[in-house]
C-alpha cells in the first residue's frame, strides 16, 4: 500500500498537498512532488540517509511539482547523490527544472512511456504512463505501477478514468486505483466528482478504490458511506 505525505487538492493546503511515497530502508519512491511535499519530508525524516530516489510525476501543475527543485537540490547536496525523476515528456521537465535553476547533472530522467527498475530495496518495479483527461493547457498522465505488493493505477488529476483501465480493473489485472475526487460537480470540472466516481465503479469493486486529492467540499464521510475508501 501506498503511503501519503498529502492528500489535499491545491486549494485545500490544510490537507496539505497529494503526495505518496514507498519507502524501504534507504531507498525511497516518491509521486509527485508538490509545494507542502518537501517540508513534509523533512518534518517526518523520510529523506534522512536515503541513498537512492525515484521520483514520478504526473503533472506540472504547483501542486504536484512545487518543491520538486528542493528534494531534488536535498538529494544533490546533502546526501550526495542524483535522483531519478520519471515524466513522459522530457522537454517539458528539461524545461521546467532548468527555468527553477536545477541544472542537468544534478539529476536522471527517464521518459519513457512504459519505464523499469530494480532496487535491492523495493524490487523491481515497472510503471506504464497514460495520459488521462485533465487540462487543456499541460500534459498530464496516470500510470499502472507494478511491483512487489502488486498492481495499481494512479490517477494523478483526472476528471475520468479511461474505459480500459476500468476494464483491467474489473478483470483483476489492477488490484486497486487511487483516483482524484472531489465534491465539486461542475461541467467542465477538471477533476472527478464523488457522482462521476460512483457511476464509474460498481458498488463490489469500490473498496478497491482509495480516493485522493480532496477538495474543500467533500465529506470523506459521504465517501466510505458510498463504499470507497480515503487515504490515509
Amino acid at each position: 500500500m501506498l503511503n501519503f505525505i498529502g492528500i489535499g487538492s491545491a486549494f485545500n493546503t490544510q490537507l496539505g498537498n497529494t503526495s505518496a511515497f514507498i519507502k524501504k530502508k534507504d531507498s525511497l519512491l516518491l509521486i509527485d512532488s508538490g509545494g507542502t511535499v518537501f517540508h513534509r519530508l523533512r518534518e517526518l525524516n523520510i529523506l534522512k540517509e536515503l541513498k537512492k530516489i525515484y521520483i514520478v510525476i504526473t503533472h506540472t501543475h504547483p501542486d504536484h511539482v512545487g518543491s520538486l527543485g528542493e528534494v531534488i537540490f536535498y538529494s544533490y547536496y546533502i546526501l550526495g547523490h542524483k535522483p531519478t525523476v520519471f515524466f513522459p515528456n522530457r522537454e517539458l521537465m528539461k524545461s521546467f527544472l532548468t527555468s527553477i535553476g536545477v541544472s542537468q547533472e544534478m539529476y536522471l530522467l527517464e521518459s519513457s512511456s512504459k519505464v523499469g527498475f530494480a532496487n535491492e530495496n523495493l524490487g523491481e518495479i515497472n510503471v506504464e504512463f497514460l495520459p488521462v483527461s485533465h487540462v487543456k493547457t499541460i500534459p498530464a498522465y496516470g500510470f499502472v505501477m507494478r511491483q512487489m505488493e502488486g498492481v495499481f493505477y494512479y490517477s494523478g488529476d483526472s476528471n475520468h478514468i479511461e474505459n480500459e483501465i476500468v476494464t483491467r480493473f474489473k478483470n483483476g489485472e489492477i488490484d486497486r486505483i487511487y483516483q482524484d475526487t472531489c465534491g465539486l460537480d461542475y461541467e467542465g470540472n477538471s477533476h472527478m466528482s464523488l457522482r462521476k466516481l460512483k457511476e464509474t465503479i460498481n458498488s463490489d469493486l469500490r473498496n478497491k478504490v482509495y480516493c485522493m486529492h480532496l477538495d474543500q467540499h467533500i465529506d470523506p464521510k459521504e465517501i466510505e458511506h458510498q463504499g470507497f475508501h480515503v487515504v490515509k
